[in-house]
Formats: structure tokens, C-alpha cells, sequence
């Protein structure tokens, strides 16, 4: 037989069969696909122990094949609460008795969070399931300067009332978040509103990002975008105060909005106004973002409530 590629240990390494795992080897590292959350870590163990480079693909399909014995709500929230706290909230909308909300963390992102508590980032993000529920994340920077998710909640809806809730879910969990310095988040005027009223001891940092973005929705001039992003990142308040009197001079329009929506709360969003604001570097809700983005490799809109609790 000729092969178009060469027979070599490069390419045979990625065919299905090459690292297929034999029952005993898939027995051995059931309790780890049990109680491990990362992927990688799974990969990296099969890969030290048995030298074959399974993908992430393949971490989903065992995880739902150890979890198949697990099919009613009852039995999924049963397993979660073995391995942490689960909250749930039934409303009559849509319907009479339904789930609406549900705030979840393990015991070992409980820790997390008392090791690193002065920051988190806050965000949501959609079609990860069916059931159109938006799945939230509460993330803190760890000693490498990583975002590591303590916390996991999902909500019908995204108002004020449904981030209060999941905040003061937040509370009970941790059984203390007084530690928490500062919010990170987007310009989301419900999470701004929820953090207010839920932890009034924290600052707030608007992403600086979605700041920029905003700002610049409200003009096509490409010099006052470029003037309104360093009003976000500028240092000092004297160059603040500059480049707000250049936009004023040149989009009277801009220097209205931001007069009547932004620079009443500007030290939210303006570098130049938080000296005192712990962020650990932190001016962008990117590391929720990218957190994001790493679970929706593995959760889809079609996918069932059910499911991606699995």
C-alpha cells in the first residue's frame, strides 16, 4: 500500500485508534475525570502515564460516559452538591414552578476565592444551551496573574434583580466576601447597579475596553476615537482634563454625551481617577472573556441543561 504521508509516530499519534485507552487504563483515571475541572490536566496525566495524546474532544466524551448513570435534574443537582454548593430559584414565569436561576461552586474554587478574594471580574455570555439561559462567571486573579472561576450561575434573564440574586448567592457560598475590594465587569448597567447595592465597600472598574467601544459608537471621526480612548487610559488628570477639552472643541455632539452619561461617574472608567483602586492590573474584563471562550469549546447552544452540568 502507498501512503500519501509519511508512516511516521508524528502523524500516527493524532489517529482515534493510536490513543484509544484500554478499559483498565479508562477505569484508572475515572476518579480524575470525576473530580478534575481542567481538561488539560487530564490530558497531561494520560499523557505522563500512558504516553497518548488524547484531545479535548475525547476528555468530553468519557466525562459524559462516567456521568451517563446521571439523567434527571434531581441526580445532577444530587452530584453537585457532593462536590460543592448549589442554589436554585423557581419562579412562575415563564411557567408555574420554574427554574429560572442557579448559582453553583465547588468546595475547591470556595478555597480559591479565600486565597484571592481583593479582585474579582464579573461577566456573562449566551448560547451555551438551549434553554437560552445566560451563563455568568466570577472570576479572581490567582499569584500568576491567571483568572480562575470561583463561581458559575445561569439566569433566564439578565435585569437588576437576577445579578443581585446571584451576588448575594455569591455571599452565602463564600460565607464572606468583605475582602473583595474591587469589581471588574462591563458597562452592564445591571451588574453596575447590583454590585451598589450587594457590596457597597467594593470599587468598581468599568472594562476599559467596553468603555472605548461606547464612546466611540457616538462619532466615525477617527481623531476623537483616538482622544477618547486616551480619555479611558490616560495617567494623569491634567491630560484628562486636556483631551476632554480637544473632543469638546471637535464633536460638540461627544462632549454632550459624555457630559450627561460618563463624567458624573468617570471614576469607573478613567485611569486617571482610581490611584487608589487595587486591580492588580486588571483594566479589561478580558480574563472573563477568555474564560468564556475556553468553555464554549465544550458547550453549545444546542446543548441541554443537563448537559453542560455534566
Amino acid at each position: 500500500m502507498v501512503h500519501n504521508h509519511p508512516c511516521s509516530r508524528v502523524y500516527m499519534q493524532n489517529d482515534p485508534w493510536y490513543r484509544r485507552l484500554t478499559v483498565e487504563e479508562k477505569e484508572n483515571i475515572e476518579p480524575l475525570l470525576q473530580q478534575s475541572h481542567s481538561s488539560d490536566e487530564i490530558i497531561m496525566h494520560v499523557k505522563e502515564k500512558y504516553n497518548k495524546d488524547i484531545t479535548r474532544i475525547d476528555v468530553k466524551n468519557m466525562k459524559a460516559a462516567v456521568n451517563k448513570g446521571i439523567s434527571s435534574r434531581r441526580d445532577i443537582f444530587e452530584f453537585l452538591k457532593s462536590r460543592g454548593k448549589l442554589m436554585e430559584y423557581y419562579s412562575d414565569e415563564p411557567i408555574r414552578n420554574s427554574l429560572t436561576r442557579i448559582c453553583f461552586a465547588t468546595y475547591e474554587q470556595m478555597e480559591l476565592y479565600k486565597q484571592f478574594p481583593e479582585v474579582v471580574g464579573i461577566d456573562s455570555t449566551y448560547n451555551t444551551n438551549k434553554g437560552k439561559y445566560s451563563l455568568f462567571q466570577l472570576l479572581v486573579t490567582d499569584n500568576f496573574g491567571r483568572g480562575r472561576p470561583v463561581l458559575f450561575a445561569w439566569t433566564r434573564k439578565e435585569f437588576k434583580r437576577d445579578v443581585v440574586w446571584i451576588l448575594d448567592c455569591f455571599r452565602q457560598i463564600m460565607e464572606d466576601t468583605s475582602k473583595t475590594e474591587s469589581f471588574i465587569m462591563d458597562c452592564a448597567q445591571a451588574e453596575i447597579a447590583a454590585v451598589k447595592l450587594t457590596h457597597r465597600q467594593a470599587h468598581i472598574v468599568l472594562c476599559s475596553f467596553h468603555v472605548c467601544r461606547a464612546f466611540c459608537r457616538k462619532t466615525r471621526n477617527p481623531i476623537v476615537k483616538n482622544y477618547l480612548c486616551r480619555l479611558v487610559q490616560c495617567k494623569r488628570r491634567s491630560e484628562f482634563n486636556f483631551y476632554f477639552r480637544v473632543i469638546s472643541r471637535l464633536d460638540a455632539n461627544v462632549s454632550q454625551y459624555l457630559q450627561r452619561r460618563w463624567m458624573h461617574r468617570r471614576e469607573l472608567w478613567a485611569a486617571c481617577f482610581r490611584d487608589n483602586v487595587l486591580t492588580f492590573g486588571n483594566d479589561t474584563n478580558n480574563r472573563v472573556e477568555s474564560s468564556h471562550k475556553q468553555m464554549k469549546r465544550f458547550l453549545q447552544r444546542s446543548d441541554s441543561l443537563h448537559k453542560i452540568f455534566q
